[in-house]
This record gives structure tokens, sequence and C-alpha cells, in this order.
């Protein structure tokens, strides 16, 4: 685990960003919604788990250069390199954790409920939630624990944690929600 302190996107970097989209900021704002939309897409082919986490990333190291005070001759090129580097990486880091899914066991849960529909549908579940990096899992596994009073205190503090808010903290959860809904149905359509 690295020491190093992750950047984080601040309101004077995002300002300098859209500055140096446009001098307009209603222009400046458009085309930094088209930058996000096509960078959504870019990776959204490229078959990434999480997208928008990637395109979001790439447009922070860019932010984070140009705070940095880097000039940059060419931003769309620029961002299109940044968003190579950042797929390079997230790659990478599928390719490992697949290595490491296929090396774990399948952990074996006790259930009273012998209707293999049920058990069929809870294995792929464990399936789904070991692709996952283990950050994500560990938030959504976190983000469904407890009953109601206990769970949005929970919410609360993990919002707090991670240093979000607790809405972002529902995006979050929500997306990671409908990744691991869309692997249950596939797996579930394979041993159908």
């Amino acid at each position: 685990m690295s020491l190093k302190k992750k950047w984080v996107l601040t309101r004077e970097a995002f300002n300098r960003l859209l500055a140096s989209l446009d001098a307009d900021c209603e222009q400046a704002g458009q085309k930094y919604e088209r930058i996000r939309l096509k960078l959504i897409h870019y990776f959204a082919w490229r078959g990434t788990t999480f997208p928008e986490a990637e395109a979001d990333e790439t447009i922070n190291r860019v932010a984070q250069k140009i705070e940095a005070g880097e000039e940059i001759k060419n931003l769309n090129a620029y961002f299109y390199g940044v968003a190579r580097l950042v797929l390079a990486e997230s790659l990478r880091i599928r390719e490992k954790e697949q290595e490491a899914i296929k090396r774990a066991p399948l952990a074996e849960v006790p259930y009273k409920d012998d209707d293999s529909d049920s058990a069929r549908r809870r294995a792929c579940l464990a399936h789904c939630l070991r692709r996952l990096p283990e950050e994500s899992r560990d938030l959504i596994i976190e983000y469904y624990q407890d009953e109601q009073g206990k769970k949005i205190k929970r919410r609360k503090d993990l919002a707090s944690r991670l240093d979000i808010p607790v809405n972002a903290l529902r995006i979050r959860a929500h997306r990671i929600r409908t990744g691991l809904e869309m692997c249950v149905k596939e797996c579930l359509g394979k041993h159908a």
C-alpha cells in the first residue's frame, strides 16, 4: 500500500481546467461535458468495468497537470494520451484481479435454504463480488450492512472515511450495484 497521498480535485484546480478549455464559462462547461462523455465512451468501448470512474480519473490527472503549471498545447490530444495511460493501468489491474480470482477458492456460505435456484444466484453473486476491485467490494459490502438506524450511521461514517459527500457515496454504491446486477444476470444466463 502506498503512503503517497492521492491527489484530490479542488475547486481551484477544476476552475483552472475549465479556464483552459474556454475563456467563456458557459462554453467551458459545455466542452467539459463533451470531453467527459467522449472519455466515458472511450473507456466503455474498450470494455472497462467502470468507464465513468476512469473518465473522471483521466480528467483529474489532466487537471492536476494544469494546476502544477504544465503548459498543454493541444488539450484534446492530451486528454486522450492520459486516457490511454489510465486504460493501460485499468487493464493491468483487471488482469491481476482475474489471476487472483482464478487462484482464490470459492467461499462456501452455509444457508438453510436448499433451493438450487437460490444457490445458483448466491454462487453467481459470490463470483461477481470476487471480480470487483477490492476497494469496490469492501465499499458495497459495508454499504449494505446493518439494519435501518445503524445503516444510516454506517453510511455517513463510510462517506466521511472516503472524504466524499453521502450523495456521492450513494452514486458510487449504485454504480457498483448496477455492475453487480449485470454480472449476476450474465452468470445466471450462462448457467441456465
